[in-house]
Parts: structure tokens; C-alpha cells; sequence
């Protein structure tokens, strides 16, 4: 199975293939990548892996950022409801006015039993633009 991504710059498409995508999502130096807490191996990566040279499978994937508004209705609001159709919180980033911040304890939110709880170090305010945006793997 191949993904094709369209060059941000070029506007040129490429297929990558699983194990490809696999390394440039884990970590290349322990050859591992986390999924839901569990940490695979990225050279045991088996079945049809489709290549970065042109795969003969019709079947591709593209890369689709989906993003989740979330409204401040007061000043100093540090917590939020939040729906998310995803199971890997770790890749979730939340948008204020521009700026990305990453999930976390120790960073700047986190998600516990769908409440999110902002500790970015400042208040939001209502005029602030902040949103959740996380990828998501689409079949074409």
C-alpha cells in the first residue's frame, strides 16, 4: 500500500510507502514507533508495503490535518469539551493565534476524560483564535 502527499512548496505529489511513513512518524534511532501506548518495531512491518518507486496498488493514502475549533467564552477559561475521533492524543496540537502547542502534562494541554485542560503559561482570552488540529490518513 502506498501514500501519495502533495509537496507543500512544488505542489508535486510523491507515494511514500508504509515503511517510509513509519519511520518518518516514529523514531528512526530505536526503530520504533508508538501506537495507542505500544511500541512496534518499524523493520518487522509486514504485508503488502506498497513502495516509494510506484506501487501496482490502486489503493492510495493522503494526509488530511483535521481541525476543532474551540471558543473561549471568558476570560482566563482553562478548560474546554472536547469530541476528538482519535485514539493517539500525543498527536494532537492545539493552534492559539497562530502559535502550536504540543499535548502533554508538562506542556502546554492535555485531554483527560474529554476535557481539555490548557497550563500554557497565559490566559485566553475570547478574542483569542485557538482550534485543535490533528492528521488523519484518508483513502482515496
Amino acid at each position: 500500500m502506498a501514500f501519495t502527499l502533495t509537496q507543500v512548496r512544488t505542489g508535486e505529489q510523491k507515494n511514500f510507502s508504509v515503511r517510509e511513513i513509519l519511520e518518518l512518524l516514529g523514531d528512526p534511532i530505536n526503530n520504533e514507533i508508538i501506537i495507542h501506548g505500544e511500541s512496534y518495531r518499524i523493520n518487522n512491518v509486514q504485508g503488502d508495503l506498497g513502495g516509494g518507486g510506484g506501487s501496482t496498488d490502486n489503493s492510495t493514502w493522503r494526509a488530511d490535518w483535521q481541525k476543532v475549533p474551540l471558543t473561549v467564552g471568558v476570560s482566563g477559561q482553562d478548560k474546554f469539551s472536547v469530541n476528538l475521533n482519535t485514539s493517539d492524543p500525543e498527536g494532537l496540537f492545539l493552534a492559539v493565534n497562530g502559535a502550536i502547542y504540543d499535548y502533554g502534562t508538562n506542556s502546554a494541554f492535555d485531554i483527560s476524560s474529554g476535557t481539555l485542560n490548557w497550563h500554557g503559561g497565559f490566559n485566553l482570552e475570547p478574542t483569542d483564535h485557538v482550534y485543535i488540529k490533528y492528521l488523519t490518513l484518508v483513502n482515496n
